[in-house]
């Protein structure tokens, strides 16, 4: 008979942490203060239940939130706000409303337990790390070891690989486990938490994905270990889809009776109220941008150029210009980051992208929404098409001003940008929604300043994403 050893592991601390800083305290630090300002256990009841629910359904977006800390940080704040606000409507509805400001100390309460919460969260993060082992080539969990370092994930500690044998790293923390055979031990003696199966992305390497999981099964099924594929780690933690890792089969969701091919009601509902407000709002500021484009050295305001969009469908999209007017006279180029025909306005224009601005126009028509992958020139996609796989899949959804793939990826520049944005376009039409588009647009908000043309987050090509442009 084997041990169980179940005992507190990281992954279950981290849960537990969330729970309970993030949410458990807001809402009981509100309750216990409007049951003390308000006398009224019935009035503590609901504000603890209100700010409770808010908090918990606004966490609730498919994106991965800590590749966001801004947005996060606004989306802890907004929870409790918006659960106060329910809590007085419901009292008010019930004929026993207490004065609004009553309501500011159980806001101000949950914002400083909330507070409490994220510096204990933080304090806490290092020391819970789960253990990672990979299961397929050391290349490929050497890559993801890389990665996670790259994107300062503390939940994660890639400890090793069990398959071939290879050579560890330097410092004898990256090491070879083992092969199938001693799954068990590896995992016992690691302390491992966490099993990748990376044989989707590694064409069977080291066993094919039911092989491993019969083995998970009859060697770890009494452990407290859990098993992700590559796929579905690289989607929960790095918001994006390698490409060379999916075959049609990853668009199941797509024949998912639940699956709508068109967007939501609700979305062009948002595109429609958002998008007039934010042109409203930047307007007066348009104006000037205009005037400053035809004081150096004349030429029209805007710039024209056909994209496509939705279902292949051609385009003509509309911005500032920020180019000389004879910047492509030798045909379509790819513009980078110094490029010498940018002027010295449309630098400005790009860096706080000013530029994009009048696709609201796009908007409007129905031709683009706020958010989604951007759309791409007929000159250089059928190029895309032959060399990337499933880049086609884009044109599931309408194009949109921002998205993912450029808030994560900035400009492409390359083939290599284009594919790495193409894994997060693709990951963005999976897991797109109203809340998500929300989401997308506040923490653009906060990088809207950012150089438009920065470099790729990381330069190298990725393991999987190398792979990928080889076989095309």
């Amino acid at each position: 008979m084997r041990a169980n050893r179940r005992s507190l592991r990281a992954l279950e601390a981290q849960r537990i942490i969330d729970l309970v800083a993030l949410r458990l305290m807001p809402a009981l630090a509100a309750g216990l203060i409007a049951y003390s300002h308000m006398g009224g256990l019935g009035e503590g009841l609901i504000v603890f239940a209100a700010v409770l629910a808010a908090t918990h359904a606004i966490q609730r977006v498919q994106l991965p939130l800590h590749l966001m800390p801004a947005t996060r940080l606004v989306l802890c704040l907004i929870g409790p706000l918006v659960g106060t606000a329910v809590a007085w409507l419901i009292a008010t509805a019930s004929g026993g409303a207490h004065p609004i400001v009553a309501y500011e100390a159980v806001l101000l309460g949950a914002w400083a337990l909330l507070a409490l919460g994220i510096w204990v969260r933080a304090r806490l993060a290092d020391g819970l790390r789960a253990r990672v082992a990979v299961i397929g080539p050391r290349d490929f969990a050497a890559d993801l070891a890389r990665e996670v370092a790259a994107d300062r994930l503390p939940a994660y500690d890639v400890v090793g690989w069990i398959g071939a044998e290879g050579p560890a790293d330097d410092n004898g923390r990256f090491q070879w486990l083992g092969d199938l055979s001693d799954l068990r031990t590896a995992v016992v003696e690691e302390r491992v938490e966490l099993l990748i199966s990376a044989a989707e992305a590694t064409d069977g390497e080291g066993g094919c994905l039911e092989e491993i999981c019969q083995h998970v099964a009859d060697d770890c099924l009494d452990l407290p270990v859990r098993l992700l594929t590559a796929n579905q780690l690289y989607e929960e933690t790095f918001g994006h889809v390698p490409i060379g890792t999916i075959d049609a089969a990853w668009y199941r969701y797509i024949m998912h009776p639940r699956f709508r091919a068109s967007a939501p009601i609700s979305k062009r509902i948002f595109d429609l109220v958002v998008g007039a407000g934010i042109g409203l709002l930047v307007a007066p500021v348009i104006a000037v941008a205009a005037i400053a484009i035809r004081l150096e050295g004349g030429g029209p305001i805007f710039y024209r150029q056909r994209r496509l969009g939705e279902n292949g469908n051609a385009f003509e999209i509309v911005k500032l210009r920020t180019m000389r007017v004879d910047a492509e006279r030798s045909g379509p180029q790819w513009s980078g980051a110094d490029d010498d025909r940018v002027t010295r306005v449309g630098r400005v224009l790009r860096r706080s992208h000013l530029d994009e601005v009048p696709q609201l126009w796009n908007v409007l028509r129905g031709e683009m929404t706020l958010v989604g992958p951007r759309p791409e020139r007929p000159e250089i996609v059928t190029d895309f098409e032959r060399r990337f796989p499933h880049y086609t899949r884009r044109y599931l959804v309408k194009p949109g001003i921002t998205g993912w793939a450029q808030l994560r990826c900035g400009y492409a520049g390359s083939e290599l940008g284009t594919a790495w944005k193409l894994c997060h376009d693709l990951f963005y039409i999976k897991r797109r929604s109203v809340l998500g588009d929300a989401v997308i647009l506040t923490e653009t908000a906060f990088v809207a300043f950012r150089d438009a043309h920065r470099a790729l987050r990381s330069p190298q090509p990725r393991f999987i994403l190398r792979d990928a442009v080889e076989r095309s």
